[in-house]
């Protein structure tokens, strides 16, 4: 079950068009570049069959389409140090890899670039500690990707100033470059609700969907500043329940404004953005339970097999 406290734990940073993830707390710190740019090593692809930590697959939320997971020996190496990529799995809502650095560097900040640019998307990161594998990481995107005609996302992966200490005394960065092919797979949409009011709040949901792995919902509220809706002490936007009135893991969730940021203005601030992702249950009947602005709003959801 997953608490408020958890679901607002999730770092969103959308910058220039990239997609940048990292902790909570964790700064870029301040050492000096060093005066030769390191090299980067290209990485090539290479499938193979053993398979991935199961801790691995449940701290990513893949746990339920294992099976639809890629798993990988994409190695990359600067100055000594390797960072692997080992599973890849994506849909048409949500985008996971899995890394394993050698050693344990800490968080990786990762560029995620389709055959269409930088995907600018939020999502979460966090470290994985399977027995036996300190260094492992999973990495999300909240957004699908672009493939082609026949399914697949050519991606470029970038992994920049990760850093470490030296021996020698002071910090030295890194640089790895990673290419893959990713089958997306596809999702359901379902018809939204009509919009409805919470108090003076209207809420129009935008997406509602269903795919192997999640379901997602974006809602757009008018009266509500992003802080209204996540803000410290305060219950849940949105929660995704089941018969017995149990929440449903969350994967991704948050707020945010509802325009560009240089559009931004003390009016348009009232408007927010509502983006959450659950883990997708066993087939039957749920409900999206929204609250806030003194109301509440529910809303069945039929998920099948």
């Amino acid at each position: 079950m997953a608490t408020a406290g958890a679901r607002r734990a999730i770092l969103w940073l959308a910058i220039g068009g990239s997609l940048i993830l990292a902790a909570c707390g964790r700064g870029a710190g301040g050492a000096q570049a060093p005066t030769v740019l390191p090299s980067v090593h290209t990485a090539s692809a290479l499938v193979v069959t053993h398979p991935i930590p199961p801790l691995d697959l449940e701290m990513a939320g893949l746990t339920p389409v294992a099976d639809l997971v890629t798993p990988l020996q994409i190695s990359s190496t600067d100055k000594g140090r390797s960072i692997m990529l080992i599973g890849a799995y994506a849909d048409t809502a949500r985008t996971a890899f899995i890394f394993r650095e050698t050693p344990d560097m800490g968080l990786p900040n990762v560029r995620v670039s389709d055959e269409q640019g930088l995907v600018s998307a939020g999502g979460s990161t966090g470290p994985i500690h399977s027995p036996g594998f300190r260094g492992d990481y999973y990495v999300t995107l909240d957004e699908g990707l672009h493939p082609g005609p026949e399914g697949v996302a050519h991606l470029t992966l970038d992994i920049a100033r990760l850093q470490i200490w030296s021996p020698a005394g002071g910090t030295v960065e890194g640089n790895w470059t990673f290419t893959v092919a990713v089958n997306v797979q596809p999702g359901q949409i379902l018809v939204a609700p009509n919009p409805f009011w919470l108090g003076r709040w209207k809420v129009t949901v935008e997406t509602l969907e269903i795919t192997p792995d999640v379901v997602r919902m974006v809602a757009l509220v008018n009266g509500a500043s992003p802080v209204a809706l996540e803000g410290p002490w305060i219950p849940p936007f949105v929660e995704l329940l089941d018969s017995a009135g149990n929440t449903v893991r969350v994967l991704e969730g948050g707020a945010g404004i509802a325009v560009p940021k240089t559009e931004l203005n003390p009016i348009n601030y009232q408007n927010s953005r509502s983006r959450n992702e659950w883990l997708r249950p066993a087939a039957g009947t749920y409900r999206l339970r929204f609250q806030g602005n003194g109301g509440r709003h529910e809303i069945p959801i039929v998920i099948g097999p």
